[in-house]
């Protein structure tokens, strides 16, 4: 490259207040950047999530006039648009840091987020695997996160393999058990989800979601019951007077067992007492019971 060298004082002068200039410009921009950043931290500490991630933005441009990347603020505008759900601009942030290799367990769970937040959920469990693998002093972090992902995807069969791992690690998490039991709920593993739920249920006797869901399947479980030997014995072409009364005893001792569901079910009735699905097992576990006088009232609420 060929040195241009000034003619005369003149023009070394003028060379001499262009640099200062541009080296005084520099010193602007930097300057402008760190109060943007400092902004954005403050704004970050209230949970103005929004504000916090269009400062950090605004501060890596400033860093860009002065030919610098800060990848820190490119992370914090990612993880801030993701906490407020602005998935859509946050994944342009996280992947240009990722790009960039800002290696940070929490870049993985941000990525994560914004994956899942825009159903790319194939996305969001590969970045917590390569994540996983990266830091593994991190690895129950990375369990759990996994474990929300899939349950909160709808992805069952694989959240009750993921909650069991992280269960593995901390047996007492009320909100990891929850979460297994509800899975197994979903997928109609009813003895599974019973056992799981009652683990929550004695940890934290008050649990409302729990609670209700015993509940249900205690009422489910018994009802399903109940309407098969009412099938069978009304399938029957000509019953005899024995056929009757052994249906009529078979049903007797099934509806004995709707006495496990009703006292959850009247409890979340305290708690929710608008709550459909409650009055409506309530109402057919009573008259299953003949308590009619109560079927009614549940009814009447319908």
């Amino acid at each position: 490259m060929k040195l241009i060298l000034p003619k005369n004082k003149l023009e070394m002068k003028q060379m001499l207040m262009i640099g200062s200039f541009l080296a005084s410009f520099c010193w602007v921009q930097a300057q402008q950047a760190d109060v943007l950043k400092s902004d954005a931290i403050i704004q970050e500490g209230k949970m103005q999530y929004v504000k916090a991630a269009e400062l950090y933005e605004k501060a890596n441009a400033a860093y860009g006039l002065d030919q610098r990347v800060d990848t820190f603020c490119l992370f914090k505008a990612g993880q801030n648009y993701t906490r407020a759900k602005q998935f859509d601009k946050a994944l342009p942030m996280l992947e240009k840091a990722y790009d960039l290799n800002y290696s940070e367990p929490e870049l993985y769970f941000s990525l994560a987020d914004a994956y899942g937040g825009l159903k790319t959920f194939e996305k969001a469990e590969a970045i917590l695997m390569e994540g996983k693998g990266r830091f593994e002093e991190m690895e129950e972090g990375f369990n759990k996160k996994t474990a929300y992902l899939f349950y909160n995807s709808g992805q069952y069969d694989k959240a009750v393999t993921a909650l069991e791992l992280a269960l593995s690690q901390t047996p007492q998490d009320v909100t990891f058990l929850y979460l297994h039991a509800s899975s197994l709920e979903r997928l109609n593993r009813y003895p599974e989800a019973i056992q799981s739920f009652e683990k929550v249920l004695a940890l934290k006797p008050n649990h409302k979601n729990a609670t209700k869901k015993l509940g249900v399947i205690y009422f489910k479980q018994t009802d399903d019951l109940y309407e098969k030997e009412t099938k069978r014995y009304g399938s029957m072409k000509n019953p005899s007077r024995v056929d009757y009364h052994n249906s009529t005893k078979k049903l007797e001792e099934i509806s004995n067992d709707f006495e496990k569901a009703i006292p959850l079910l009247e409890k979340s009735l305290q708690d929710s007492p608008k709550d459909k699905a409650i009055i409506s097992c309530l109402s057919v576990a009573y008259r299953r019971l003949k308590q009619t006088e109560k079927a009614d009232q549940m009814k009447a609420m319908l």
